[in-house]
């Protein structure tokens, strides 16, 4: 009985470390990787608020054309009455200018005043200008969306690589180690070198620090990926797409220099966003030359006033004062200082200009370059391919020669480097092209979460 209950406290046991073996590993496609950082990157979050910010700016501006209506209350105590003064003779008083002292000690004074502004160029093309500057953000929030998509992405396909990579290099391993076990066999023998022995040996050292240090490096890219996509979970990423899924897609993608800028152009949020700039500092140097009309403003105000020497405030007369009207503002001389900000706004504005010409080809330089590569990438993995090929069947023939004698060690040896080497360029060249194509995609401006 007791030998019983000691067998399934061991599997018990087992089951809940197989758990939680397996709970530390989490799943992860490059499709859910995109869209975890849709919400959890920081600094997509970062930009989400400044264009809500942008909008409540807008939301402010657009308010001063809107009325404006205030209130006010005040109590004061007079220590001594106020004095006014007037003419000698309106006085009683054979002086030219009498003072008098007049009102109560405790005054009370209560007031509504509004401002309406019929006529203001300059805030109706501040308002504009918020206005532009909110789709600034936009734009900013959806470049930015592309170029998280290209990091994810890039740094996803990284991992696959060195996983990839791991796996040939795990296989050419076990291969050397397998080498190494008849080395020493032979050399037990009195059959093989003692040089074969050490070369073997030093082959599967070698591999063992390349497959350590390539562990290393994923585990690094995982913390990396983690941090961009904003995932929290302490656990290991195991990621589900392959590195050649797609790939056929990649390669059939084909465009000329000149129908890729007009793509880019149309697509690009960058260029939108230069375009947008120079159209607010256009905006801006118009609010500014508008500070030299004229402007319009309906102003009205009621008053309720009273003053007494005592409390009794059933006994206030309370007299009201109440106007409508309209205000005219002519600026008329401020030392130049308008003039001097039209200037340095149209400066503002020639420059906005000129990056937008300077954006344009680098995006024209950026493709171009691209192209370029994306054609010699397409070379090398078609070369790759029958590299590995042609590897993998010298190394099967190198693998015969030796098991019947007729061909040496060294030459089985230098054929496994052969087919480890060609697999790994095999595995570098699709991983060049996808990441080619990201680039493609988002220079095109076609990439995005």
């Amino acid at each position: 009985m007791k030998t019983n209950i000691l067998n399934i406290v061991a599997v018990l046991l087992l089951t809940s470390s197989l758990n939680v073996v397996h709970a530390q590993k989490k799943a992860l496609s490059l499709k859910d990787a995109l869209e975890m950082a849709k919400q959890g990157n920081k600094e997509l979050q970062v930009q989400i608020l400044e264009e809500i910010y942008a909008k409540e700016m807008t939301r402010e501006t657009k308010s001063s054309l809107l009325p404006s209506i205030s209130g006010n209350v005040g109590y004061s105590y007079y220590f001594d009455r106020q004095a006014i003064f007037l003419p000698g003779s309106f006085a009683g008083s054979e002086r030219p200018v009498q003072d008098l002292a007049v009102g109560g000690k405790n005054a009370y004074n209560a007031y509504l005043s509004l401002i309406q502004p019929i006529l203001a160029p300059s805030l109706r093309h501040q308002t504009n200008a918020a206005g532009i500057n909110e789709k600034i953000e936009k734009e900013k929030t959806i470049d930015l969306h592309s170029r998280v998509a290209l990091l994810v992405s890039t740094r996803y396909l990284e991992i696959l690589m060195m996983n990839s990579q791991l796996g040939v290099l795990d296989q050419s391993l076990q291969r050397n180690i397998k080498a190494l076990q008849d080395s020493r066999f032979l050399l037990a023998q009195g059959r093989g070198l003692k040089s074969d022995t050490l070369r073997s040996f030093i082959a599967v050292e070698n591999l063992k620090s390349s497959v350590s240090y390539l562990k290393n490096n994923v585990e690094v890219s995982g913390f990396e990926l983690k941090r961009v996509i904003g995932l929290e979970d302490p656990a290991e990423l195991e990621l589900t797409d392959n590195l050649e899924f797609g790939i056929e897609g990649s390669k059939g993608v084909n465009y000329l220099a000149e129908e890729a800028f007009q793509i880019a152009e149309a697509n690009r949020k960058d260029l939108n966003i230069q375009q947008l700039y120079i159209e607010l500092q256009q905006r801006k140097l118009k609010a500014t030359q508008a500070m030299l009309l004229p402007q319009l403003s309906l102003i009205g105000q009621y008053q309720v006033q009273a003053q007494a020497d005592d409390m009794r405030f059933g006994q206030y007369t309370l007299p009201r004062t109440s106007f409508l009207g309209l205000q005219l503002t002519l600026p008329i001389f401020n030392g130049n200082r308008t003039q001097s900000q039209i200037s340095q706004a149209k400066i503002k504005a020639e420059q906005e200009d000129i990056r937008l010409k300077s954006l344009k080809d680098e995006v024209k330089t950026e493709l171009t370059t691209i192209l370029s590569k994306w054609k010699e990438a397409n070379t090398q993995l078609d070369i790759q391919v029958a590299t590995v090929q042609s590897a993998e069947l010298n190394h099967l023939m190198m693998d015969d020669r030796f098991k019947n004698g007729l061909g040496s060690r060294l030459e089985l040896t230098d054929a496994e480097l052969a087919l480890t080497q060609a697999k790994i360029n095999y595995l570098n060249a699709i991983y060049n092209l996808r990441i080619l194509h990201l680039e493609l995609q988002h220079a095109l401006g076609l990439l995005n979460l």
